[in-house]
């Protein structure tokens, strides 16, 4: 052994010590706490501020404090390269909460300062004399420790600089090579001569430069003169992933943001070549917003070529909970924008961090023009590896897209000697640093090489953000020659990279196909976490779909202005907050009292936006007597029940609708409020019932819709026996004569699990949890609050050590449905809360609803990929279904489900500590049903019921009035039951109406839509609404044509009289 790697190494970091020729030391500030705007100004007047040495601590939990100081470049710097340098303490690396600054010189933001960005340039020739002023905003992050700081000049010297870089490339190819490999052994032979050509006896004597001149010339001849196209390609692109909020919250991310921003730009104009990426729109308004000067340099740098902007969505969104609409509003706002500031169309899904990726997805992409996608979250998958990084990925209607996997990883990793090293399997990052490591590691593990000889890597620090640094740019200068024994790098925009090998594999015979949802076996508890927020994302998302349709109504029959930004300002709130880490649950608390009260405000003011729609609507109704309006804003007649506030002082008995056909009422909350079951209210209309008043002793409606006797409940569809703790032990249907519950089985069981996984608390939930199982089975209090003509209620009390619940369980006069409105105060952690239904149906596939359409998923454990699907997300319904009969398990704001063999589980509450100690502890407020059918869930319509759970019908009252609309109206219905219209709205630009719906059953449809109004034109769109072609329309009708599953959008402009 004669050590040469140690020696080479030894040399390497003594240049790298000698790159800094003299060192100057600024130790005095004057500082002041507070993140104050425009104390960077020469014409601040700092005099008053506090006094800080360098060294002193200062910050503390979520401080920002100013530094500002002057200095005159000192008399031994002349000449000289010269560089200003930071030191918080902080190791390099993967580092999200150290200390961050802004860096002003003479008033002028220049870029970011971090843990990998500690350095900037004063001058390249500095002259002796010259005075500096350098501001500084800290920002000391979300830990309680304070931090110091250092700050120094450094004169660099040049050529030591580049001979380091030089050397180290090729020492660290040396290190991840295999020892028989000829170009390891070639490599180390060179390298030893090289450093033999050094003098190392005086450091900057002209025998030191001149040796070292030789040497690096000696390097650049042999390695760094000639490009090796014969070798595989690594497109590289500078990246950052910057989380909207995570371990901070979004007002930290707007800094971040101008940090990381800058720090490129700056970079930018020191390295040419240099090329940057970054997605999410939300991320450039937000810079627009803060520093309108720095998105302008952006904006400069993209017409340039050097800056690509793409990603497609709003935000780096998670596609588990938000809805269908959601996802192409996401889409939508985010394809404009980057169309609209920059003038660029996109072409790729951007979603390295996201938590698994709908099977809806790949038709929502070619429908909005997108032709690529791109990930790298899937090889954290706990039980299986996706096989393939290029493929084509179908989704549930056909639809395919080309899909690349991140391969970037260590194709090494060291101990503490570099001598020893070891190969685990590495997941791999979007956060790559353009190294020979990582550059061999992203080739190696790319697994269809028969495809093709190029991959993708991205370069820069993210998470936190800080982006590439000078070393990984100095680093792709020497790599780009395609060093022996690695791949070439070459730096091009990533939208290139996708053009190039999708046109290159396209027809190729082995391209492989992934069918379906592209599951993440991890993080599953991103389903549950944080319950109330989730809740809240339901609860706006059909909100303001409803406002939509409403106000499309009224717009087109009165003058009353659509309040379109208004309604734009509430989706770009509702998009925010689908970012993977806010949505899901994973965030810090800050962040959820942040979103708690902009949903709050967004549910105030759309519920005040809806009543003005409906009050428009309804003044135009001619009405008789004083009547009660009743709005479907669903695409279908609806049959349900209807909820209204009781007139003071009134003797209502009942409604009556236009045939005169009577309803019964039921009065409920003590006399303020009532109910009644309506009936044919017609689709994304309404229906007038007139009120009838009466003697109450003659009340038609006292009567009873259920019997209540000796734990036993009976209505017209259900028998059902309660045991002694209140769960359900026998659910009889007497429509098909048959028991639902398993025998010996009891169902609305609330079961409580251990759930302390792995890692990642408020993210997973680890296969094991299942090992310890509870049931809540202690009762406080059973009450029957309400019997009458509309339903009846069953009012249960429990508690859990510190927690309450209270379930009111509702059976019905009319519908085949039972409802468990459920409301928790939660003080428990490290447990899973699930409600559990072990049903008697015989299949071996559940049926789950996702984001516009559905698919089914295997109830067994036959092979590893269904073992990891034990906690699998659906949205308002999952089934399970034998020929003839099935159950549907629906809900209200829920998505984790649980159904192996025949019992079907929701997960309700899951309460990890990290990142946030309190998450789901306290409120709790939701409501689950169990709906038991004839057929499969087709048939027996769970797509309605669970829509109808979800979505109420509105009402209004109004005094008798004239009016030229009728008592009923629909202003838009679909005649094919498997066809839905979610969606009502104006344009985002320009006239008309947009509508979309899509098919859920899988089938081929001739369909017809009818609207309220004659129409002048129909323009099928896609999903960005741009015309696609003009369908025939005759009247108030046009027919089309729908595909399975397929989502169908289309702009309608009606005839004006």
């Amino acid at each position: 052994m004669n050590f040469e790697l140690q020696r080479i190494h030894r040399i390497i970091k003594d240049l790298k010590k000698y790159m800094v020729k003299d060192i100057f030391k600024i130790k005095h500030y004057k500082v002041k706490e507070g993140n104050i705007k425009g104390m960077e100004s020469l014409e601040i007047d700092d005099s008053t501020w506090q006094d800080y040495t360098t060294g002193d601590l200062w910050g503390g939990y979520d401080k920002h404090m100013w530094f500002r100081t002057t200095f005159c470049i000192p008399d031994n710097f002349q000449d000289e390269y010269v560089i200003f340098q930071i030191n918080t303490g902080h190791k390099e690396g993967w580092d999200i909460s150290n200390p961050q600054f802004l860096c002003y010189l003479d008033g002028k933001l220049i870029q970011g300062l971090d843990v990998n960005h500690r350095t900037v340039i004063i001058d390249n020739q500095a002259k002796v004399g010259k005075s500096y002023s350098i501001a500084l905003l800290g920002y000391s992050g979300l830990k309680q420790e304070k931090v110091f700081l250092q700050t120094n000049l450094l004169a660099i010297d040049e050529e030591v600089k580049e001979f380091y870089y030089n050397l180290n490339n090729l020492f660290w190819t040396v290190c991840i090579l295999e020892e028989e490999d000829i170009n390891r052994v070639r490599l180390l032979k060179d390298l030893n001569k090289t450093i033999n050509f050094l003098d190392l006896r005086k450091i900057y004597s002209e025998d030191f430069y001149c040796s070292l001149r030789e040497a690096n010339k000696y390097l650049k001849d042999h390695y760094y003169s000639r490009v090796n196209k014969n070798c595989p390609l690594v497109t590289a692109i500078g990246h950052t992933h910057i989380d909207i909020a995570w371990l901070w919250t979004i007002n930290q991310t707007k800094e971040k943001v101008v940090r990381s921003f800058s720090t490129v730009l700056h970079l930018m104009d020191r390295y040419p070549e240099y090329k940057f990426m970054s997605s999410q729109p939300q991320l450039y308004e937000f810079l627009k917003e803060e520093e309108p000067e720095l998105f302008e340099k952006v904006k400069e740098k993209v017409k340039e070529g050097r800056w690509e902007v793409d990603g497609a969505m709003w935000v780096e969104a998670d596609c588990n909970i938000p809805s269908g609409e959601s996802l192409v509003r996401q889409l939508l706002l985010g394809i404009r924008f980057f169309e609209k500031e920059f003038n660029v169309k996109c072409k790729t899904l951007w979603l390295p961090d996201v938590f698994g990726y709908s099977a809806t997805l790949p038709q929502l992409l070619k429908k909005s023009g997108i032709h690529y996608f791109f990930t790298t979250k899937l090889d954290w998958n706990q039980f299986n590896k996706i096989p393939h990084d290029s493929f084509m990925w179908k989704g549930i209607d056909g639809s395919e897209v080309f899909t690349q996997l991140i391969t970037t990883t260590d194709h090494v990793v060291f101990d503490n000697e570099i001598l020893k090293r070891k190969n685990p399997y590495q997941q791999t990052t979007y956060n790559g640093r353009l190294n020979p490591n990582h550059v061999l590691g992203n080739w190696t593990r790319y697994r269809n090489k028969e495809l093709t000889d190029e991959t993708i890597q991205l370069f820069g620090f993210g998470d936190g953000g800080g982006g590439p640094t000078e070393e990984m740019l100095e680093n792709a200068r020497r790599l780009k020659y395609g060093v022996p024994g690695l791949p070439r790098v070459k730096i091009d925009f990533q939208g290139n990279f996708f053009d190039r090998v999708y046109n290159k594999v396209k027809d190729n015979s082995k391209l492989a196909q992934w069918v379906g949802e592209l599951y993440f076996e991890c993080h599953r508890g991103t389903y549950t976490s944080m319950a109330k927020n989730k809740r809240f994302n339901r609860k706006a998302e059909f909100l303001y779909i409803d406002i939509e349709t409403l106000y499309s109504f009224s717009s087109q029959l009165t003058d009353e202005h659509y309040p379109k930004e208004m309604i734009h300002k509430a989706w770009k709130t509702i998009l925010l907050n689908q970012f993977h880490d806010i949505i899901p649950g994973s965030a810090i608390e800050k962040v959820y009292e942040q979103t708690d009260k902009e949903y709050i405000t967004l549910l105030e003011q759309g519920n005040q936006l809806l009543d003005k729609a409906m009050t428009c609507i309804a003044s135009c109704i001619d009405l008789s007597n004083k009547s009660l309006i009743v709005f479907n804003t669903l695409s279908y007649n609806r049959n349900d029940i209807v909820e209204f506030q009781l007139p003071c002082d009134s003797n209502i008995i009942g409604l009556k609708d236009d045939t005169n056909e009577v309803f019964p009422i039921q009065v409920i909350e003590e006399g303020k409020k009532a109910i009644f079951f309506a009936q044919n209210v017609p689709s994304k209309g309404y229906k007038v019932y007139e009120f009838l008043t009466g003697n109450k002793k003659e009340d038609f409606s006292l009567s009873s819709c259920s019997n209540w006797k000796d734990n036993v409940l009976e209505n017209p569809f259900f028998k059902v026996t309660f045991d002694q703790d209140y769960n359900i032990s026998s659910l009889w249907d007497k429509k098909c004569s048959r028991e639902i519950i398993c025998k010996n089985k009891k169902g609305n069981v609330f079961q409580i699990f251990e759930d302390r996984p792995i890692d990642f608390e408020n993210w997973d939930i680890d296969i094991y949890y299942k090992e310890k199982v509870y049931e809540i089975s202690e009762v406080n209090e059973v009450t029957l609050l309400e019997n009458g003509p509309i339903r009846t209620c069953l009012q249960i009390i429990r508690t859990y050590y510190d927690s309450s619940i209270v379930q009111k369980i509702y059976f019905y006069h009319h519908i085949p449905r039972i409802d468990f409105k459920t409301e928790i105060d939660w003080h428990e952690k490290h447990v899973l809360l699930k409600v559990a239904f072990p049903v008697d149906v015989n299949t071996n596939k559940a049926s789950y609803e996702i984001q516009y359409g559905n698919i089914e998923r295997s109830t067994h454990d036959n092979t590893s990929w269904d073992v990891a699907k034990f906690e699998v997300c659906a949205h308002k319904w999952a089934d399970l279904s034998e020929t003839g009969y099935g159950v549907s398990l629906l809900n209200d704001c829920k998505y984790g489900y649980d159904i192996k063999g025949n019992c079907m589980r929701l997960t309700l509450i899951k309460c990890g500590e990290y990142p946030n100690v309190n998450a789901d502890i306290g409120y709790h407020e939701f409501t689950y049903s169990l709906y038991p059918h004839q057929g499969d869930w087709r048939r027996g319509k769970t797509q309605q019921h669970a829509y109808n759970i979800n979505v109420p019908m509105y009402s209004i009252i109004q005094e008798a009035h004239k009016g030229t609309l009728p008592k009923v109206c629909s202003m838009f219905s679909i005649d094919q039951e498997n066809c839905i219209i979610e969606v009502i709205k104006a344009p985002e630009e320009g006239d008309g109406v947009i509508i979309r719906l899509f098919e859920y059953m899988n089938k081929r449809t001739l369909a017809t839509i009818r609207t309220f109004k004659e129409i002048e034109t129909v323009y099928e769109c896609d999903l960005l609404e741009n015309k696609i072609n003009k369908v025939k329309a005759k009247n108030n009708d046009f027919s089309i044509t729908v595909m399975p599953y397929e989502i169908k959008t289309y702009r309608i402009y009606f005839k004006e009289f």
